[in-house]
């Protein structure tokens, strides 16, 4: 077993600038999710600006429940991970108090994904939506 170490000022800058760095996304998640959901709004603001014309005529309205729960899944995991983000810190601490390195890639694989497919379906609204 090994015994606790002083941690490395630089080392723990380190893990200090990839948990901001982790916020900073999540953050980012939970407004892009807020903007896409209140997305809804302004369709429901110009239907009843465009009164002669049923929903059906209008193609962008006709989805407005779609904009509403994909805004709401964007902001949920915003909020999933603002959450982990604290535990990827006390981790990272525990690791560098033990002189171990260990990466966890799969935050990182997570995310790249997930955003990844935010994009795809965003562009996919647009083109056929």
């Amino acid at each position: 077993m090994q015994s606790k170490k002083e941690i490395d000022p630089k080392d723990l800058m380190a893990v200090e600038r990839a948990t901001t760095a982790l916020i900073g996304t999540a953050i980012s998640l939970i407004v892009l999710g807020f903007v896409i959901e209140k997305f809804e709004l302004f369709l429901h603001v110009i239907a009843s600006e465009i009164k002669d014309k049923p929903y059906e005529k209008i193609p962008q309205l006709t989805h407005i429940a779609f904009y509403n729960y994909f805004g709401i899944i964007i902001v949920s995991a915003g909020v999933v991970l603002a959450l982990y983000t604290y535990r990827y810190y006390v981790s990272w601490i525990k690791h560098l108090e033990n002189n171990e390195i260990n990466t966890d890639k799969n935050i990182y694989f997570v995310l790249s994904v997930f955003v990844a497919i935010i994009g795809i379906v965003l562009i996919l609204s647009m083109l056929i939506l």
